[in-house]
């Protein structure tokens, strides 16, 4: 699907973690008017601790499990909002394939399952999925419509011409047991290969679905903090490839001796990545590289064969195992590889939580600023580092609020030569805009309450 271009425009988040409604437009969500795409589609998210930013990171880590069929782990129960049953997702897309350009929206709804006796939360479920669609014909968009929706019943999908040839009495209840089995297992069943056999007989929800669930496959890369606690205790180095016709999270394992553990199959893949990383890393951290050398291999039964490797840092002729580098260096280069796969195609999209966790701020804002101005794909990060706010336009950053029912936000009145980092500090102290974007601490409280808590502890 090498011309197939996806880009992600808008997303809603409503009743998950704290969030109980959120909206963000992303750089390219005036597409519709405009039907070209701009550069440097980058967007920061900026806010107070637990204001809702890494929501935002969560909900594309669902999506991305969503379109790649993959079963949503029952822990995301906990994630819905407290006192709601159930939450829901909006995703708006931008689709070019097979010489057609849609304007996509995929919705879900995730319900909460309870323990009957109990009335605990018990597991969650995928209770609703809609695709709505849009068509760029005779120099004009269509109506907005409804495409498919599950769960199916004989009223459920309009307009109904799209698929008289889908559902004949004999399929029918084929369909409604292989959705049953989704919904049952926890997994889409519109973006199932179940699903094939009876929606892909419609040309658009075949070039629509086909589209997305290789973004989801192969474009979509989310960064969590999950990441960066693997990274810290050196088990596994989760590094990003991708490749023409490969792409995913590798998680390359690392033993006692401190070597890395790859299959064989992947081993090529890894080689090719570090040979695209060291052509950017030595620029980005002076005369720093990376050396793998093949140890050995190791069978591990008939079908799998490990590679055992050597990753060294190399500087100055000096090598280290790269176990020994700092949690900065080894963050930039597990995504180091995506980052340049960003820069070059328009469908890729990295989603990154706490971007400048490990990273010298000067160097992450100079990295920002060439990537607003230079990238073909799009990057969505939070961050707690102000100083990307003087480095990157004012149109890249959304901030959290203290709102639960409207999340985010951006500034208004912002004039081209405003410093943007100090209109933030002005609006914590001073709060001039619509939204408030941070609930007020005392210093003096907050000194008392160090004090008391040491003294309850010295009566103890």
């Amino acid at each position: 699907m090498k011309d197939t271009i996806v880009r992600l425009l808008e997303l809603k988040i409503n009743n998950l973690k704290n969030v109980e409604n959120g909206t963000i437009e992303l750089l390219n969500s005036d597409i519709k008017d405009s039907l070209k795409l701009k550069r440097g589609d980058i967007l920061g998210i900026y806010g107070q601790n637990g204001s809702g930013k890494t929501t935002v990171i969560e909900a594309l880590e669902i999506l991305k499990k969503i379109l790649t069929g993959n079963q949503l782990d029952e822990t995301l129960k906990n994630l819905i909002t407290y006192g709601s049953e159930n939450a829901n997702l909006y995703f708006k897309f931008y689709i070019e394939t097979n010489g057609k350009k849609y304007m996509v929206i995929y919705e879900v709804t995730l319900e909460v399952i309870k323990d009957i006796v109990e009335n605990k939360r018990k597991s969650i479920e995928l209770c609703n999925e809609i695709i709505k669609y849009s068509i760029y014909e005779n120099g004009a968009w269509n109506r907005m419509q409804t495409l498919v929706e599950i769960p199916y019943d004989d009223t459920a999908i309009k307009p109904k011409k799209n698929f008289t040839d889908i559902f004949e009495q004999k399929t029918l209840i084929k369909f409604m047991v292989a959705q049953g089995i989704s919904k049952e297992t926890r997994t889409s069943f519109i973006f199932s290969n179940k699903a094939k056999e009876y929606l892909y007989k419609n040309e658009d929800l075949y070039n629509i679905l086909n589209a997305l669930v290789y973004y989801g496959k192969m474009n979509l890369f989310i960064v969590s903090n999950k990441d960066i606690g693997l990274i810290t205790l050196n088990l596994i180095l989760p590094l990003k490839i991708k490749r023409i016709n490969s792409s995913g999270d590798l998680p390359v394992k690392i033993d006692a001796d401190k070597n890395i553990v790859v299959n064989e199959k992947v081993y090529p893949y890894i080689e090719d990545t570090i040979n695209e990383i060291n052509i950017v890393l030595k620029k980005i951290i002076p005369n720093l590289q990376l050396k793998l050398e093949m140890l050995k291999k190791e069978i591990v039964n008939e079908d799998i064969t490990n590679v055992i490797a050597d990753l060294h840092s190399v500087r100055d002729g000096k090598e280290i195992s790269l176990v020994y580098e700092s949690e900065g260096i080894k963050r930039i280069i597990s995504i180091l590889g995506v980052l340049i796969a960003v820069y070059h195609q328009p469908s890729v999209c990295l989603a990154i939580d706490e971007f400048d966790s490990g990273i010298f701020e000067y160097l992450l804002g100079e990295i920002l600023e060439i990537l607003s101005n230079e990238i073909e794909g799009q990057i969505i990060f939070t961050s707690h580092n102000l100083r990307i706010l003087e480095k990157i336009d004012k149109d890249n950053i959304i901030f959290s609020t203290t709102n639960p029912n409207n999340r985010y936000t951006k500034f208004k009145y912002v004039k081209p030569l405003n410093n943007l980092r100090d209109m933030y500090i002005r609006e914590l102290v001073i709060q001039e805009q619509k939204e408030k974007l941070y609930e007020e601490t005392n210093q003096y409280d907050i000194k008392r309450a160090f004090y008391r808590a040491g003294v309850l502890n010295e009566q103890k």
